[in-house]
């Protein structure tokens, strides 16, 4: 299965990869199954993560556990600037 150029091809980072080869061509099957079943639903993605989950697709983030954390941490401050901005 050929997968579609998307934005993290095209950017330049030289940040280590933390995986193997192997582990990213399993990343990208799956980010591409995901992605298809996105487009079916019309569901997008939120531009203010994508780019996580394209590190995590290209091995620069290495576990999914990294990736969690590193998700959490951004929607938990979304959530710390909603309760202050509705107080």
């Amino acid at each position: 299965m050929k997968r579609k150029m998307s934005d993290y091809d095209l950017r330049v980072d030289d940040r280590p990869i933390l995986v193997s080869q192997q582990e990213i061509a399993k990343r990208r099957h799956a980010d591409a199954i995901t992605a298809g079943s996105f487009a079916v639903d019309n569901i997008s993605m939120s531009s203010d993560t994508k780019h996580l989950f394209c590190d995590y697709v290209e091995g620069r983030i290495a576990t999914n556990k990294d990736l969690v954390s590193l998700l959490h941490a951004h929607y938990s401050k979304l959530a710390a600037l909603d309760r202050s901005s509705n107080s």
